[in-house]
């Protein structure tokens, strides 16, 4: 599967993967939805009358090759451990990764035992050891930087986000003093990259692996899986075998902000640049809420991701300016630009 599939069409490249996996065996390909990363396609490939099916995910081969074999080592990774599908071909050159099916679904609100069964699989994740060059998530973020940088100083009315990237970098800044504990973490746990097949969890999605906080893993799935109060509380204790202390409740309340910044910056720079400048004059009505990704008819996908960049920018910003992050500030002795 490595020679010769550079150029190779993602249709063609499957068509070849199908057929090495089952062949002679008749086929039902299905495609995910589009997502905003339209350099990797998603399918759903099942053999009715064998009973098997697979998920088979085709990055282009204009992904940097160390970043994709990154991922799929991720992958490889979060299989072996039990917390992702497992892999049946992981093939880097040729930009195909071929996982188990899972027969779950996203959900939020997420209920109880569903939270913690995330808890768990989060816990075996950030007690696993990982390879020295699992760090997408570093390199993406600086990509992002200097994306957004790029365009709020050639588009004034993507002033919020300059912003929201001045807030992300100081509160970024702030809590790396703290020197906390680092760990393999998933670093994308919006709620689509979550599936429960019925109380058990499964990650999917690895393009944004890497050594980090591991409560900033907590922090984002108590927000994206819509955990509040009891639940929120409950979850957060199964993880850590007791209740969170002070000092771990303030430095979730800050790397629930961060994480909302991230999302809004990064999906800024997901927003294809034809469609960009319709929203030059954007008003309230266009701001989505954060990590709700229902796409209304009608509206484009470049609309949709622009819409949540928004809710997520915003959304960060005003809680990054509430009482409980600016205590949260003061009891970790970061100080905060705003």
């Amino acid at each position: 599967m490595t020679a010769g599939t550079a150029h190779v069409p993602a249709n063609d490249r499957l068509a070849r993967v199908v057929e090495a996996l089952r062949p002679s065996a008749a086929a039902k390909i299905t495609a995910f939805p589009p997502t905003p990363t339209p350099w990797a396609v998603t399918y759903r490939v099942d053999w009715p009358d064998l009973g098997d099916s697979c998920v088979v995910r085709i990055v282009d081969d204009t992904v940097d090759s160390s970043e994709t074999a990154a991922e799929f080592a991720a992958a490889q990774q979060f299989a072996e451990i039990g917390v992702g599908p497992g892999v049946r071909l992981a093939d880097p050159a040729g930009g195909v990764l071929v996982m188990d099916f899972i027969a779950g679904a996203p959900a939020r609100p997420a209920s109880t035992p569903q939270a913690l069964a995330l808890a768990d699989v989060l816990a075996r994740l950030h007690g696993s050891d990982w390879h020295s060059d699992l760090r997408l998530y570093a390199s993406k973020r600086e990509a992002v930087n200097v994306t957004v940088r790029e365009l709020t100083a050639a588009h004034d009315y993507l002033a919020l986000y300059r912003t929201a990237l001045d807030q992300f970098d100081g509160l970024r800044a702030g809590l790396a003093t703290l020197d906390s504990p680092q760990a393999l973490c998933h670093n994308d746990l919006n709620p689509t990259n979550v599936l429960f097949d019925g109380d058990a969890a499964w990650l999917i999605d690895f393009d944004h692996v890497g050594a980090g906080d591991p409560l900033f893993d907590i922090a984002t799935a108590v927000n994206a899986l819509d955990l509040r109060d009891e639940r929120a509380e409950r979850f957060v204790a199964r993880y850590l075998g007791r209740p969170a202390t002070e000092a771990e409740q303030a430095r979730l309340e800050l790397l629930s902000c961060l994480a909302l910044l991230r999302y809004g910056l990064s999906a800024l720079t997901l927003v294809p640049a034809d469609e960009l400048t319709r929203y030059a004059s954007w008003g309230p009505d266009q701001v989505g809420e954060a990590f709700v990704f229902a796409r209304p008819a009608g509206e484009s996908l470049g609309g949709s991701i622009f819409r949540l960049s928004l809710g997520f920018a915003t959304e960060g910003l005003a809680r990054l300016r509430g009482e409980p992050a600016r205590a949260a500030a003061a009891q970790l002795r970061i100080p905060l630009r705003m």
